[in-house]
């Protein structure tokens, strides 16, 4: 799924016109229809009261009409429209519809709005995507209301306020009355079609809360000729592109991966990294290990064969390489000066796809020389902090994103930077975000587990960029199966391992 400017998107939903041969004022119900199904779908009980505040735009059009549609099926509805001389044409025609009710109240200079129980439910519908300005006057006030009311607030588009492709500098924290930056706040999010960039950073959590997104049915040819950085993967996505086990495939079919991981204090790295390529389907593993970690490695998972290193505690030199599909290298490895020799020893000689991890980008911080190095399309799977290391600060997270699209280009190169969505740069430059994944998953080894994932797709001749993409979506999968079972707090690295099968067959089943 692409992800577009609001412009691009407007672009869109004129195509969708052209297409079918229908007005805005249709398109706008098909998609109140959607949305305000899914606020049905979420509160189930009709007795539920809603405080639609709707702009003078296209935006404040969609919630007239969801306002209405809520009213239509038992809801207690309220529409509170600013007064404009302004209104988009199916603005002021879903206002009369929702004036027939007696559900309609227009704020102007003069009005305040009445308060609100602390159990209504605010829909943000003044703005969206619309609005190239900053929120003032009369509107200011009501979106404050979105801001410093105790309510669940739901946008509609995107936060008003929030642009498509951008990182408020300051947002108001005090009371009503003076503004810097208004920004509404909300609990979640109802999105047309496709997220906008802005939703998918971390600081703009605050005023994006959860999101889901709406389908309007846009054709894949009209979005073809629209030129997109960013992409977001769905289910859909990763269908499509992992293949099906034929009925006389050996293990050989699978590859045999080598995993260079472990050193003193840190074996249990090694085994999860282990365990998950086993259980991301690796024909033969073996694991390369201090020789003292061998004992556990044997014992801890049984299907891994282990190679030792020259040192009893850290990894000290590679093995030959001729036999192996594919390379994991980093977790737990340490950062000794052999250990660096190692790893530069391993750029230097191998052929097969690699991934680099942990502290295998720590020593590609510290000997940034090494960079160079980098066989074409390796997988470096950094989180923030590492990236840092790597590539330096940025002041926010669009920058990062640009410099994460610069970096994975100027070394034609895979970066995956590891979050909430995690964003999978190819040596084009374009970048794919997530949508699988928990806060669950916010712990020790979870990264060791997608290092041992894309290793055995990548020994599975999935390319680099879909063993990233795939890993990095069935890892997420894998979380979310995890805590769907046992909520989000106390997952561990070892229950997302034993979750991966039942991620890939639910993409095989489906």
């Amino acid at each position: 799924m692409k992800i577009l400017s609001a412009k691009q998107m407007h672009e869109l939903d004129r195509a969708i016109m052209d297409r079918e041969g229908i007005t805005s004022l249709q398109l706008m119900e098909r998609a109140a229809e959607g949305l305000a199904a899914r606020i049905m779908q979420r509160f189930p009980d009709a007795s539920r009261n809603f405080k639609i505040l709707c702009g003078c735009g296209n935006n404040g059009g969609d919630g007239l009409a969801i306002g209405r549609i809520l009213h239509s099926h038992g809801y207690d509805v309220e529409c509170f429209l600013l007064e404009s001389d302004r209104y988009s044409d199916d603005c002021r025609t879903n206002a009369k519809l929702v004036e027939s009710l007696g559900i309609l109240h227009t704020i102007g200079e003069e009005d305040r709005m009445p308060d609100f129980n602390d159990s209504d439910i605010i829909i943000d519908a003044l703005f969206g995507s619309g609005l190239n300005r900053e929120i003032s006057g009369v509107a200011a006030y009501m979106a404050c209301r979105c801001i410093f009311e105790k309510n669940f607030v739901i946008a509609i588009d995107i936060p008003s306020g929030l642009a498509d492709n951008t990182i408020p500098d300051d947002t108001i924290e005090d009371e009503f009355g003076d503004v810097a930056e208004v920004v509404v706040r909300a609990d979640w999010t109802l999105t047309i079609e496709a997220p906008f960039l802005s939703m998918l950073v971390p600081e703009n959590q605050v005023f994006v809360g959860d999101f889901d997104i709406v389908p309007i049915t846009i054709d894949d040819s009209e979005m073809a000729y629209l030129d997109a950085d960013y992409y977001y993967t769905e289910f859909q996505d990763i269908r499509q592109m992992c293949r099906p086990r034929k009925k006389y495939s050996h293990k050989g079919t699978f590859g045999h991966t080598l995993l260079i991981t472990g050193a003193k204090g840190k074996a249990g790295a090694a085994v999860l990294c282990c365990k998950a390529c086993h259980r991301a389907g690796s024909g033969l593993v073996t694991a390369c290990v201090p020789s003292d970690l061998v004992d556990i490695l044997q014992i801890s998972t049984p299907e891994t064969m282990v190679t030792p290193s020259s040192d009893a505690e850290i990894i000290a030199d590679i093995p030959d390489l001729d036999k192996y599909s594919a390379i994991g290298i980093g977790p737990g490895i340490g950062t000794d000066a052999q250990t660096v020799a190692a790893v530069k020893k391993l750029l230097q000689t191998a052929t097969q796809p690699l991934v680099l991890d942990a502290d295998a980008l720590n020593i590609l911080a510290a000997n940034p020389e090494l960079m160079e190095l980098l066989p074409k399309n390796s997988i470096l799977t950094p989180h923030p902090k590492e990236f840092e290391r790597l590539f330096g600060k940025t002041d926010n997270s669009i920058e990062r994103l640009e410099r994460l699209a610069q970096k994975a280009e100027q070394y034609n190169i895979i970066i995956v930077l590891k979050g909430a969505h995690t964003a999978v740069a190819d040596s084009h430059g374009y970048i794919y975000f997530n949508s699988t994944g928990n806060p669950g998953m916010a712990t020790a080894g979870s990264g060791d587990v997608l290092t041992g994932v894309i290793a055995a797709l990548l020994s599975q001749k999935y390319s680099p960029i879909e063993a990233a993409r795939i890993g990095v979506y069935v890892h997420g999968m894998a979380g979310d199966l995890v805590a769907e079972r046992i909520g989000v707090q106390g997952v561990v690295a070892s229950d997302i391992i034993e979750a991966l099968p039942l991620s890939f067959k639910k993409i095989a089943d489906n």
